[in-house]
């Protein structure tokens, strides 16, 4: 299979070439129990734009990360080793909530729709085997997604249908035995023509904490607030 398409300032996942990859059974979210979430600087989830090349939105993302069920709170250094950490996010194509700082909104969003996939841009380190999606989300917006594994460690969703567009908000979790580093990873939507990418959660001890697409991504996010909203 190829990389979806991505916007021309995340140069860690534009790149469109061959890549293997394993495919992966998918698990429901409603089935999985979590506990405590991590608080970062801006509360427990972190709200971004899903950008396009030109700057515009198109769509939201919110993610987090939360321990297992029955912590109270959840702080890494404190955790014992082995922890199991579910790392979740909340994508709706053609809508873009209030991000938080220093993620300015985009001026500009625009309705996305047949989107065909959601992926990471980075390896999942520590990557235990178990992901999927909310069902009951992906059945109202009427598709379903497989999932797999490149040979650089990414993960990929595909979707089997043209269903899900704009305003249809579907929820995606992957776990990992390694805390978050920061709002360092680059998460990417796509469908046929175009794809929209942003900043969340990446897992500690990958390569680079805060890789060149990352912050490329920072500094494009900072100039898009100036611009002005044209219709």
């Amino acid at each position: 299979m190829q990389r979806p398409v991505c916007p021309l300032i995340f140069l860690s996942c534009f790149i469109s070439v061959p890549v293997s990859a394993a495919p992966i059974s998918v698990t429901d979210f409603d089935t999985i129990e979590t506990g405590a979430k991590i608080v970062g600087p801006v509360g427990p989830d972190v709200e971004v734009s899903l950008v396009r090349g030109n700057g515009d939105s198109v769509g939201d993302l919110r993610s987090n990360v939360s321990c297992p069920a029955g912590f109270a709170d959840c702080l890494p250094p404190a955790n014992p080793a082995g922890t199991v950490y579910t790392y979740s996010h909340t994508v709706t194509p053609g809508v873009d909530h209030p991000n938080d700082p220093p993620f300015p909104n985009p001026a500009t969003v625009v309705e996305f729709d047949d989107v065909g996939s959601f992926s990471l841009g980075f390896e999942a380190y520590g990557f235990n085997g178990v992901a999927g999606y909310d069902f009951t989300e992906a059945a109202f917006a009427g598709v379903g997604f497989s999932l797999e594994q490149s040979d650089l460690g990414e993960l990929i969703w595909l979707a089997d249908s043209e269903g899900w567009d704009t305003g249809e908000p579907i929820t995606f979790f992957w776990q990992t035995t390694q805390a978050p580093a920061g709002p360092g990873g680059v998460y990417a939507i796509s469908n046929a023509v175009d794809s929209g990418a942003g900043a969340g959660p990446i897992p500690v001890a990958t390569a680079v904490p805060a890789p060149l697409a990352a912050l490329l991504l920072l500094s494009g996010l900072a100039g898009i607030g100036m611009r002005r909203l044209t219709v």
